[in-house]
């Protein structure tokens, strides 16, 4: 599937009611630092808000969630830029009632703690990381597919792999479009500004859709079976890798229904 592109546009896909960004206020109250695990800064000069994960080594894992009341709706998503090495990527699962930065982990063990093995609540995550490791300024881009803890078939959209730092960093953008599908884009070669939500002056890979039986990203939002939450609201997860360089996910942006 190397070189398969998604659609490449900029007309506004997701239709009326588009969503906007949450609130300062909101976003500190949702995404929060957990101690030993991951470490959020806000506001920054450079990067706006950010989250550093650990890497203490001895296979230690940590699965870590937002906690939005009543749980983010259709039309949501978290846009961000990654160091991309490890798992520098936000996932999401189905649930309005977290009230802690621990709850996925609370929903059952996994092996290892390990966030890419998580199956509750239909845990569905396309993982971004770069070919040629931390920090890459060049490369290609894999989009490593999970639901279920299970992982699908890598895609490597074209592009340059660009991490947080470079003139013209990769963003990546994930979450429930309009019909409650999961989506993952990439936005690449428009320099440091978030790129707005109808995408101009980026160029654009995808929208990924993913089929959950088989966990194959497909571009046709029309595909049988693809990971659909319906009415379900949900909360973003990330977690650690634990070992090679750290990992970081910066410019961490959530557009909602508001």
């Amino acid at each position: 599937m190397s070189g398969f592109l998604g659609t490449n546009w900029y007309m506004n896909s997701y239709g009326s009611g588009d969503p906007t960004d949450l609130s300062q206020s909101d976003f500190e109250a949702a995404f929060t630092t957990r101690s030993g695990a991951s470490t959020f800064t806000y506001e920054d000069s450079t990067y706006g808000n950010y989250v550093t994960l650990v890497s203490p080594g001895g296979n230690t894992f940590y699965r870590n969630n937002s906690f939005h009341s009543g749980g983010f709706a259709k039309n949501s998503y978290i846009q961000y830029t990654i160091s991309g090495y490890g798992i520098t990527a936000f996932g999401i699962y189905k649930d309005g009632n977290a009230t802690n930065n621990t709850h996925l982990e609370s929903l059952g063990s996994v092996a290892y703690n390990y966030i890419l093995y998580s199956s509750a609540n239909e845990f569905t995550m396309a993982k971004p990381a770069f070919n040629n490791g931390h920090n890459a300024t060049s490369g290609s881009i894999i989009i490593n597919p999970n639901h279920g803890g299970t992982t699908g078939t890598n895609v490597t959209p074209t592009g340059t792999a660009k991490y947080y730092g470079d003139s013209n960093p990769n963003f990546f953008r994930t979450g429930l479009d309009e019909d409650a599908n999961f989506f993952f884009e990439a936005y690449l070669d428009g320099g440091t500004t978030n790129p707005p939500h109808d995408g101009t002056g980026f160029t654009k890979r995808g929208p990924y859709y993913m089929v959950e039986s088989t966990r194959a990203l497909v571009t046709d939002s029309t595909t049988s079976g693809i990971v659909n939450y319906g009415s379900d609201n949900f909360q973003f997860a990330w977690g650690n890798y634990d070992g090679g360089g750290v990992e970081t996910m910066r410019q961490l942006v959530v557009r909602t229904p508001q």
